[in-house]
């Protein structure tokens, strides 16, 4: 009964599982380091990428804030 399991089974499944998953796994862990690779170099190509990151915050200190326990 087994013979015919897995020959029904293979014929469902033209691959073994374990291949998709690497597949999958290995798509998805490229993507990921494509988008570092682009986050880090997308300041040293664009000029406008450079100034967003180092603009400086506009929020400032407000004068009913209280000071710290230090």
């Amino acid at each position: 009964m087994s013979l015919a399991a897995s020959g029904i089974v293979t014929s469902i499944v033209p691959f073994d599982p374990t291949y998709g998953i690497t597949i999958v796994a290995s798509v998805m862990l490229a993507v990921i380091v494509c988008a570092m690779v682009f986050f880090a170099l997308a300041p040293l190509v664009s000029d406008s990428w450079a100034e967003q990151l180092s603009a400086t915050s506009t929020s400032s200190a407000t004068p009913s804030a209280e000071p710290s326990d230090d």
